[in-house]
């Protein structure tokens, strides 16, 4: 189980790097795009066409690069204070059972998206769908999306099969609730 948890937090690790480091940028970069678009529109009178489109497209991405990274934090649906209210009460099993059925929650939900979003990115591909502007082809950002759901499924897969040993092993009766978890 050692093994596991290295591998686990590896892939976490790397995750929160490479992913939160992508969307910081991205966002910045949407940012910075789009206050040049806003000084090009109201001072010098002229626009890019595609402007609103990559803003638009840029935003979304990066939040959906991100939302992985809140779920390696176990910043996702946070309830923190209803758990440290039943952890303060003594009832450690219920908050034990909690994080297991939100991982396990999250990762089915999320998983299924990540299944069922390939029909979308193959039906977009077939139609060359393309944003309002008729610039940006959608398939990327779809497939973005995507991406940032399956990341996010297999890190509650992981912190499942964490929080299922923690479990199993009583660290439920003796771990404090983080001040943000996922439950």
């Amino acid at each position: 189980m050692e093994n596991f948890y290295k591998i686990s937090k590896k892939i976490q690790s790397v995750i929160e790097n490479i992913l939160g480091k992508c969307s910081a940028y991205l966002m910045i970069a949407v940012t910075l795009f789009a206050l040049a678009e806003i000084i090009r529109r109201y001072i010098l009178g002229v626009v890019f066409e595609w402007g609103q489109d990559a803003v638009i497209y840029m935003m979304v991405s990066s939040v959906a690069f991100y939302i992985c990274v809140t779920q390696v934090n176990r910043n996702h649906l946070v309830m923190s204070a209803v758990l440290q209210l039943l952890n303060a009460k003594g009832f450690h099993r219920t908050v034990g059972f909690s994080k297991i059925f939100v991982s396990f929650f999250v990762s089915l939900f999320t998983g299924s998206l990540t299944y069922t979003s390939y029909s979308t990115i193959e039906y977009s591909i077939q139609i060359s769908e393309m944003t309002e502007s008729l610039f940006f082809f959608m398939w990327p950002f779809y497939f973005i999306l995507a991406l940032g759901m399956g990341l996010m499924s297999l890190v509650a897969f992981l912190q499942l099969i964490e929080d299922i040993h923690n479990y199993i092993k009583g660290d439920h009766f003796t771990a404090e609730v983080e001040a943000a978890t996922d439950v």
